[in-house]
């Protein structure tokens, strides 16, 4: 059966096929609205406005500082931490259009944003993420019961738009969260550090031996999942651990 010189069956199998790729890579940039996929990395003046580039930044936890400000001890936001990474960078501070973009994110339809936000973090610190000389990429983990619930780990996709973008290798299976641990969200930090207490492990420390890794995740606020995360990194061999970030939120 035809159907405008094309097979009927083929016809529908296209209609089908760009659907799932529109859902899954809408045809507009979930960022700035061009009807293009432009992925975070043509979004122009836009993209100032929804994650204003901070021009003086901790070098130790990311987070905003003012100019001239001597920050290889720390800062005033992280200065008392025992930080076990070497550093942490973020595209913006968690704040504003790019607060709310992380709370989508975070939801099942959010996904495609994790792809354009890793992309733009990519560009911002393209010198930088280029210059760490990463050996490995790894997201931070969700528990097996969140992923039961949730679509994707918002992690895994800026992991993976990062290492498309600075050829480096990724895994999810390394790193993995062994015990399911209550919110963070109004924890200071010495509750936050008891929360996450012995909560990941790594299930193949072979891979990691003397190896410098990328540590991703969505937001760091008090750093103490990025930390909780480095440690177990570090006790099964690895050499290095920075950290990447979409926001850095300035909590407690």
């Amino acid at each position: 059966m035809k159907y405008s010189g094309i097979p009927l069956i083929e016809t529908l199998s296209r209609g089908w096929l760009q659907a799932g790729r529109n859902f899954v890579y809408p045809p507009r940039c979930v960022l700035c609205g061009e009807d293009r996929l432009c992925e975070g990395t043509n979004c122009g003046p836009r993209i100032d406005q929804i994650a204003p580039l901070m021009a003086h930044t901790c070098g130790r936890c990311g987070a905003p500082v003012g100019p001239h400000v001597e920050t290889s001890s720390g800062c005033i936001h992280c200065r008392k931490d025992r930080f076990l990474f070497t550093r942490a960078i973020a595209l913006g501070q968690y704040q504003g259009p790019l607060s709310e973009l992380i709370l989508k994110l975070k939801q099942n339809p959010g996904a495609p944003l994790g792809v354009s936000l890793g992309n733009l973090l990519y560009y911002r610190h393209q010198e930088t993420l280029e210059n760490m000389n990463f050996d490995l990429i790894i997201p931070i983990p969700l528990h097996w019961t969140s992923r039961l619930y949730r679509s994707h780990n918002p992690s895994t996709l800026i992991g993976e738009a990062l290492s498309g973008r600075l050829q480096a290798p990724f895994d999810v299976n390394i790193l993995a969260k062994r015990k399911r641990t209550p919110a963070q969200l109004g924890l200071n930090s010495s509750e936050r550090r008891r929360n996450l207490r012995d909560a990941f492990r790594v299930r193949r420390a072979r891979r990691i031996q003397g190896q410098s890794i990328l540590l991703v995740d969505d937001v760091l606020t008090t750093g103490s999942t990025a930390n909780a995360a480095t440690l177990a990194l570090l006790e099964a061999g690895a050499r290095e651990i920075n950290v990447a970030v979409i926001a850095r939120a300035l909590g407690q």
